[in-house]
């Protein structure tokens, strides 16, 4: 008789936990910091209406909390979300 009862559990699968959908985008912007002393060079690699992905030149430099300016758009206030590699997600706070 075999003691051990094979149960399976049902596998939930990674969600998505995005509020907003993406947009893939390529395009320079600055990371402002230290209030408006301190800038930091970064690519915006998607965008959503309520955050962004972004590559700054130096993650482990980045602030947790920033101004995020770019060419097109009025600056968004952001704070990291998320670190992984060389990215940064960050959620606007404004």
């Amino acid at each position: 008789m075999d003691l051990v009862k094979h149960v399976e559990l049902p596998v939930e699968k990674a969600g998505e936990r995005r509020i907003a959908r993406r947009q893939r985008v390529l395009k320079n912007a600055l990371i402002v910091f230290n209030n408006g002393h301190c800038t930091m060079g970064c690519q915006i690699v998607d965008i959503s209406e309520t955050g962004a992905k972004l590559m700054p030149v130096d993650i482990f430099l980045c602030p947790k909390e920033f101004v995020l300016k770019s060419q097109f758009g009025e600056p968004r206030h952001c704070e990291v979300v998320w670190r992984k590699g060389t990215a940064i997600g960050v959620r606007y706070l404004d």
